[in-house]
């Protein structure tokens, strides 16, 4: 007996239906394992991000992590002679230090060079203070930075120019901590002001809670 085309035709779409719905079932639970691996990742990575380190304040006074704990602060590396990255969200997280007036007082704020080589103690005090006079400056030996970089996640390497000269690429964003040194968040470079200060406003008002 000959099938006719018609019920060929519907048992074609039948059967590619349920394979559509086979692969979709798939895909899904593909993606939330995919998912939830990420999520235990990102985790796993943030919960590491931090350390102890050993450096030189802008006074020429040895600094550590101690010296942050108990209260909220932020950690941004950069270097003084940085054309656009650093001045910018300095400035940016200055401005709203400066907003959020008193409530900010808790909050610490330190700029850790990479660029060691350049950045003395004297340097550093006049270019944190050109920012904000609570601003810290740190700077130490090349391996207490590199340490330092490194318990923080934090990449950056010199870049020779032509002109014999050189300059330093390094992460971008500045990195929030609770007053226990626990990683909260980050913002991003030329990340819009609004968002920036809630994130800052946030982190000083869990802290006082906590």
């Amino acid at each position: 007996m000959t099938k006719s085309p018609k019920r060929s035709t519907e048992r074609t779409l039948r059967f590619g239906l349920a394979a559509a719905i086979i692969v979709f079932l798939a895909v899904g639970v593909a993606f939330f394992v995919w998912k939830d691996d990420v999520q235990r990742w990102v985790a796993n990575d943030v919960a590491e991000i931090g350390g102890p380190f050993e450096l030189v304040s802008h006074e020429g006074e040895a600094f550590t992590r101690d010296d942050l704990i108990g209260q909220p602060h932020i950690l941004y590396f950069g270097f003084t002679f940085c054309p656009d990255l650093c001045p910018t969200t300095l400035f940016q997280i200055a401005s709203v230090v400066e907003t959020l007036g008193k409530k900010a007082a808790p909050l610490k704020v330190a700029f850790i060079t990479v660029d060691p080589e350049r950045d003395t103690v004297a340097l550093l005090k006049d270019y944190v203070g050109a920012f904000h006079d609570d601003f810290i400056g740190l700077t130490g030996s090349p391996e207490a930075i590199a340490e330092a970089t490194k318990a923080y996640r934090v990449f950056y390497r010199k870049v020779e120019l032509e002109d014999g000269d050189y300059t330093m690429d390094h992460t971008a964003s500045a990195l929030l901590f609770n007053a226990d040194g626990s990683y909260a968040d980050a913002i991003a470079y030329d990340e819009e002001n609004a968002s920036a200060e809630a994130k800052i406003e946030r982190l000083v008002e869990t802290n006082e809670r906590s």
